[in-house]
């Protein structure tokens, strides 16, 4: 009797496990359906079957990497509009404040900016919806449009009734280079992103400084999470010897190695700044630099991303996934989650054999942290008090203002107690040259726009001080090595 106990249940096991094992994808599909049909018919509370398939697809991607991940159609779409570096709508700058949306800054040149939309104006309609608790995104999705058709802002501006604005529409050009210059004798290019048209404004931008006679170039992607990996190999190659490698791609289906297409310049003093903020393409840019040896790389330690993404278009939305991983040309892995091994390996660079670090990311060749921010100025900063400082100090002094002198500190710090930030005396003299720094900062772009706000941020930033002495000494592009 035991015996045939013992078979009976072996016979089971066998039997369920092959159950188990042969259960096609089709058999799952009707197994969700049904689910998604009991819980929808049955839970003890309503649930939207659009939200019960949606956590579904989630749940079948979170045990992948961070960024595979299901885009529903509006993702896509942003997504598309970010990568393309263009799109119908108002070129503003805004962000949430308290109940409302608030505009930063109009971008210059385009409809906001020509209608006289100013920082600090607050939207309290979009086409006569009430903007009250509006999320951002659904605030530019009622802003963006198809050009040359009408967008009405309500504006609520300081010490004024509400007025509507009427705006139409254009393309808007997003910059992947917002700002340029020649400072001191040396170039500086902020490359915000990797947009299509990344290579080109940077190349334009190298061009101009250069004819400028400049000592060098500091190329700053600091905070730049990156984009088209086509624009990255791309702006690598105007620094990189034709037919090095730039990155290399190794995933389950395929592997890719991508060169330089060679400079189009004579080698010039470079140094890259990077951050946490460096992440994707910029990796990709600072890796390859420091791993030819070309520039030097300064600031704080990258974001570590460094896996390649496809995009499959759905019948709704898109899925990204990643499908391959990135290697610098020394053999660095760059993504943290993928390639925490390499800590403890040892990696030289391919001319002139220096040591770089492995295990996710760039770490630079010259660390310099940021200065650690003062306890006030962090509430200062989150409160928003040196932005809407300076959009009530400009109201009354735009024409006559031309720097931060003694009278508008203290005016700021009367402003800073009546909006409940307590300080001793002696925290306010601590803080008062980083409150100094970041009050010229905003009250710069408030009167001149993109330039003035990095003609302010540029005279006492660490990092690229430090890149501006180097490069002011070197005749050779290989003299950033040597002091």
């Amino acid at each position: 009797m035991k015996k045939k106990l013992l078979l009976i249940a072996v016979l089971v096991f066998v039997f369920t496990g092959i159950v188990a094992s042969t259960i096609t994808p089709f058999l799952y599909m009707r197994i969700i359906q049904d689910i998604s049909r009991i819980v929808r018919d049955n839970y003890v509370k309503s649930v939207s079957i659009d939200s019960l398939y949606l956590n579904a697809i989630k749940g079948m991607l979170k045990d992948l990497d961070p960024h595979s991940v299901y885009l529903t159609a509006q993702e896509y779409r942003e997504l598309q509009v970010k990568t393309e570096g263009e799109f119908g709508g108002l070129g503003i700058q805004i962000a949430k404040m308290g109940n409302y949306i608030t505009i930063i800054a109009p971008i210059e040149g385009t409809p906001a900016y020509r209608a006289g939309i100013l920082p600090g104006d607050v939207i309290v309609k979009i086409d006569g919806v009430d903007t009250k608790d509006m999320s951002i995104n659904e605030g530019v999705k009622r802003m963006r449009g198809k050009p040359g058709t009408k967008c009405v802002l309500t504006i609520q501006r300081e010490g004024e009734e509400p007025f509507d604005v009427p705006i139409i529409r254009d393309v808007i050009r997003i910059n992947a280079v917002p700002y340029y210059g020649n400072i001191d004798g040396v170039g500086y290019i902020r490359l915000s992103d990797f947009s299509g048209n990344a290579y080109t404004e940077t190349k334009e931008a190298i061009q101009d400084l250069l004819s400028q006679g400049v000592k060098g170039i500091v190329l700053d992607l600091r905070s730049n999470p990156g984009g088209l990996l086509v624009q990255a190999v791309e702006i690598a190659s105007l620094f990189i010897d034709k037919g090095k490698i730039v990155v290399s791609t190794k995933g389950r289906r395929s592997s890719q190695t991508m060169t330089s297409h060679g400079n189009r310049f004579e080698k010039f003093p470079l140094v890259v700044l990077v951050d946490g903020g460096s992440a994707s393409a910029s990796e990709i840019v600072s890796g390859a630099i420091q791993d030819w040896d070309r520039g030097l790389i300064v600031g704080m330690k990258t974001f570590g991303k460094g896996s390649v993404q496809k995009i499959w278009p759905l019948s709704d939305g898109a899925l990204k996934l990643t499908t391959a991983l990135w290697y610098t040309p020394s053999g660095r892995g760059i993504d943290k989650s993928f390639s925490a091994k390499d800590t403890a390996k040892t990696f030289y660079t391919l001319r002139m054999k220096r040591v770089v670090h492995g295990g996710g990311g760039i770490t630079p060749d010259t660390i310099i942290p940021y200065p650690k921010l003062e306890k006030i100025v962090l509430k200062m900063r989150n409160k928003n008090l040196f932005f809407k400082f300076s959009v009530h100090y400009m109201k009354q002094h735009k024409n006559d203002f031309k720097d931060v002198n003694n009278e508008i500190l203290n005016e700021f710090k009367t402003y800073v107690k009546k909006n409940n930030v307590e300080f001793t005396d002696e925290e306010w003299k601590d803080a008062e040259k980083m409150v100094k720094y970041y009050l010229r900062i905003q009250l710069f772009e408030n009167k001149w726009g993109i330039k003035g706000k990095y003609r302010a941020l540029l005279e006492n930033d660490e990092q690229f001080g430090f890149a501006r002495k180097l490069l002011k000494r070197c005749k050779d592009y290989r003299d950033v090595f040597k002091f």
